[in-house]
């Protein structure tokens, strides 16, 4: 009897190099233990490593390797005898491939699969929460799988300020440049702390991030920001999501009448992970407060989720979002407004104009005035505030502004006769 000792409960380096080895061998399913070391227990390494020269990769379809690779975060303690035994069935033609549906191993698979993907949406959306929030670092959370390191990546890209997940079986936290791994309370007096020194960011490195692409379905039935601010986070529309570091959603309230569109995250974005944080945004925060605009009472987002960009002198420099892209975000831009429900949209620069509108515009002569988008809201087009930063001189800069101004507070005294 072979016994393999994995370092925690989604070492999934030594589960692979384990299968790979002694499903080539061909042992047996039946023949192998699978458990998760104790404090002080060293994991499985194999005892001949020159052996492990003639371990070819496994040739495996990528449906089922990624079915594994979920399943393998499942709260199911003979998952990995489970997953093995399904690989060694599928390498050695024992599986009937005609006849999956029936065959007790895959129902199983599909079960522990679907557990897990379940759960991933619903931590996804607490983290969602929580970092909408921003009044606490720390999110506690007690999941019913093991799927905190499969996210981790995520919860960087939802979150570029330092935070800290704490659960039960693990703690994960980003100090604002590294994502580090410990045990969690309740596994602290089983693991060793030798072995998440050695392991911890080598298991953020070799474990794959879990990407569950929104469909249309996903973004129309999305019930609250927080849960649409989740599911854009792993949005692949157009090409902007390689190059960016985020997807940079929205913020502020649900339910406002006011609601500000510009063009799309910039550097500092991209890297806060918020909305107008950067230069442009520190003139529009000073321009809101001049009109008596409180930014914690509207809601913020960009037409485009993801900054695009060009590398000079090792910089990332604003590239204005092409027209694929627009149109590929806009299903995120509809969902927000259905959700906000606002009384008046304010459309920051040509891109946002263009995207709600979907006709050319000409800010000269579409701004500063109120006009009707439908029924239930009003728009109102004006120049982006980083237009300001753009201008040639001071004398230029101040006229600009005290019109950028006047505009926000014409949108602040349409709200206000709204409400009244």
């Amino acid at each position: 009897m072979v016994e393999i000792v994995l370092a925690h409960q989604v070492d999934l380096a030594t589960w692979r190099a384990a299968t790979r080895h002694y499903v080539q061998k061909q042992v047996l399913p039946e023949s192998i233990t699978w458990r998760v070391a104790g404090k002080g227990q060293t994991p499985w390494v194999l005892e001949a490593p020159d052996s492990a020269d003639n371990d070819a990769p496994l040739n495996l379809p990528r449906k089922l390797v990624t079915a594994v690779l979920e399943a393998l975060q499942a709260h199911h303690p003979r998952r990995f005898e489970l997953l093995y035994r399904v690989v060694y069935r599928f390498t050695h033609g024992l599986l009937d491939m005609e006849n999956l549906r029936e065959d007790p191993d895959i129902q199983q698979l599909r079960e522990l699969v679907q557990s897990v993907k379940q759960e991933t949406e619903q931590f996804r959306l607490a983290f969602s929460t929580f970092s909408n929030q921003h009044q606490s670092k720390s999110l506690q959370y007690t999941p019913q799988n093991y799927i905190v390191e499969a996210n981790g990546r995520f919860c960087i890209e939802r979150n570029a300020q330092p935070w800290e997940v704490m659960t039960p079986y693990r703690r994960m936290w980003w100090d604002g440049n590294q994502l580090h791994f410990a045990a969690g309370e309740a596994e602290a007096a089983h693991v060793s702390a030798d072995m998440w020194q050695a392991d911890g960011q080598g298991m953020w490195q070799g474990y794959p991030n879990t990407v569950l692409v929104p469909t249309l379905e996903d973004v129309a039935q999305a019930a609250s920001l927080a849960s649409l601010s989740a599911e854009a986070m792993d949005c692949r529309a157009c090409s902007l999501w390689q190059p960016a570091k985020r997807t940079v959603f929205g913020e502020g309230v649900e339910n406002t009448p006011l609601m500000f569109v510009g063009e799309q995250p910039g550097d500092q974005e991209d890297l806060a992970g918020r909305p107008f944080v950067g230069p442009a945004g520190q003139v529009f925060d000073k321009a809101l407060e001049e009109a008596g605009i409180l930014r914690n009472h509207i809601y913020v987002t960009n037409a485009v989720k993801h900054f695009r960009f060009t590398w000079r002198n090792n910089r990332r420099l604003h590239q204005k979002p092409d027209q694929e892209s627009v149109e590929a975000c806009r299903i995120w831009l509809d969902a927000e407004r259905r959700l906000v429900q606002p009384k008046l949209i304010v459309m920051l620069g040509v891109t946002a104009a263009q995207s709600l509108l979907k006709r050319p515009v000409t800010i000269s002569r579409e701004r500063s005035r109120i006009f009707q988008l439908n029924e239930q809201c009003s728009g109102l087009v004006t120049v982006h505030p980083s237009y300001l930063l753009r201008l040639p001189n001071e004398e230029a800069k101040a006229r600009e502004y005290a019109r950028f101004v006047e505009d926000l507070r014409l949108a602040h005294s349409f709200i206000t006769q709204q409400s009244d």
